[in-house]
């Protein structure tokens, strides 16, 4: 079970920064923020979906969207609290990032 949540890490860190890369941040500093971002929201939020899945509640796509969407804002957040401006930049990066990473989860997992 630990090693489908590290596989998950592993391809969200893969994904998110190879888009992050595409989208031109491409300094090792924005590549190891984004890591990090990851390193930091996705164990959150698989360890939010066992305890929701734990407390019987039935962990549906309306659920995941719902904590995919605080991911997007707490990353984006992170990226203006290192970085700074621009806000607007930072905020549709951590949005592309993480709807091709929550995609390809769909389509593995």
């Amino acid at each position: 079970m630990l090693g489908r949540y590290i596989l998950a890490l592993l391809l969200t860190l893969a994904i998110e920064g190879g888009v992050a890369w595409l989208l031109g941040l491409r300094t090792c500093q924005f590549l190891l923020a984004v890591a990090m971002n990851n390193m930091i929201t996705n164990p959150v939020l698989n360890l939010l979906l066992l305890v929701l899945a734990y407390l019987g509640m039935e962990v549906t796509l309306l659920p995941v969207v719902l904590l995919e969407i605080l991911v997007v804002l707490a990353e984006w957040q992170l990226l203006v609290y290192v970085f700074g401006d621009p806000k607007g930049r930072f905020f549709i990066l951590s949005l592309l990032v993480n709807a091709a990473s929550f995609l390809a989860g769909i389509l593995i997992f």
